[in-house]
């Protein structure tokens, strides 16, 4: 089996989108699956991947580190050369268009993966000012457009499926498969101690943040919630993103500078490390899909400490394996405090919660969706 992932974030670009195409990529063709990315072009040839089909793209000002590709559009004849038995779609912008019209004018089945609720991040970056409630409305009228010749939807979470639906995405297959982790790799008796001697952290208890520093994150939130912590309390930012200017800002304006470390990116062989070295993950997110890192941290039994929102609530549960808040900083806080004195079973548990993420089941669930849209594709023709 072929399949073509066709991206609208990729390389050089770090999110959770870029996290989850490499782990599935890389899952796919360790069971046997050949796979061909095509994404937009970063301009820059150290920044290249061999072997990547990339479309001619300029960057987009207003969300640094993404890059849009730009028309003429010679997606048909990519697809062509490549003739993949599936069209895999991650994201959906430009990228997403363009893959989706040339499988459907050559008759190749497209799934699509949906890792973002697109209307909560038009506020932060679009170019031009946009009433939300307009933004809202234009964003599904797209995602509506180009879902129609979307031949099934890979919802990572139970709530971005129960969202599709009721903001009326008409695909009649939408199957829930999460992102996968590795156990083996994501593990509690890794040595973080070398993260600690960093920053020199030995004798601080440690709250992570590790994903995008992007605005839509709120990571402003934990930030704040410093304030109310004790002393012996840091936040530990591990990403890079247009808001950590304004997050050291924030940090310095509480005064609590001290107490905010910012890491910046941390090499994949390192991530583990920053996870183990921890002793609560938090996440200030309103609109995750999924959460990758989460469940990543959980693995390493860490408990989260999370928004009370979307995909969250799937699967961290309030005083079990984790802790949920509402959108409120004292709420944030107090939350923030029970994790950090979270018990064995606690941490047990949410490890447990991680190994439902695993490899096998993945494959099996994705294997069956590939098998099925490419038969369907096929009685379809047969029709004709």
């Amino acid at each position: 089996m072929k399949i073509a992932i066709v991206t609208d974030s990729y390389h050089p670009t770090r999110d959770g989108v870029v996290a989850s195409i490499d782990t599935v990529n890389g899952i796919l063709r360790d069971h046997g699956v050949e796979t061909d990315i095509v994404a937009p072009d970063p301009g820059n040839d150290d920044e290249r991947i061999e072997g990547v089909h990339y479309f001619r793209s300029v960057s987009f000002k207003s969300y640094p580190g993404y890059f849009i590709p730009i028309y003429p559009s010679h997606a048909k004849r990519v697809l062509r050369d490549i003739s993949p038995d599936v069209v895999h779609i991650q994201g959906v912008a430009v990228m997403a268009l363009k893959g989706i019209v040339a499988a459907h004018k050559l008759g190749i089945p497209v799934v699509m993966t949906f890792h973002t609720m697109v209307g909560d991040t038009v506020k932060y970056y679009s170019p031009i000012r946009i009433p939300p409630r307009l933004a809202d409305k234009l964003v599904w009228k797209y995602i509506g457009y180009l879902t129609r010749w979307v031949d099934a939807i890979v919802a990572p979470s139970e709530s971005t499926k129960r969202e599709l639906i009721e903001r009326g995405v008409k695909v009649s297959d939408i199957r829930v498969i999460p992102t996968p982790i590795d156990g083996n790799r994501f593990r509690p008796d890794v040595d973080g101690s070398v993260i600690r001697e960093r920053f020199g952290l030995q004798d601080k208890r440690i709250v992570l943040s590790l994903c995008r520093v992007s605005f839509e994150k709120n990571i402003d939130m934990l930030v704040r919630a410093m304030k109310g912590l004790d002393d012996d309390v840091v936040l530990l930012i591990v990403g890079k993103g247009p808001a950590t200017d304004s997050l050291r800002a924030l940090s310095e304006e509480l005064n609590i500078s001290d107490r905010v470390i910012f890491a910046g990116f941390a090499p994949d062989e390192e991530v583990v490390m920053y996870y183990t070295a921890s002793d609560v993950f938090a996440v200030a997110s309103r609109f995750e899909t999924q959460c990758l890192s989460a469940i990543e941290a959980m693995s390493c039994g860490l408990p989260v400490v999370c928004a009370r929102a979307r995909a969250l609530e799937d699967y961290v549960v309030d005083g079990q394996n984790g802790y949920l808040f509402d959108d409120d900083v004292d709420d944030c806080i107090e939350k923030l405090r029970l994790g950090l004195k979270a018990d064995d079973v606690m941490r047990s548990k949410a490890k447990e919660t991680a190994s439902d993420f695993s490899v096998p089941r993945f494959m099996e669930r994705m294997s069956s969706l590939y098998d099925d849209v490419i038969a369907a594709k096929k009685g379809e023709k047969d029709d004709r």
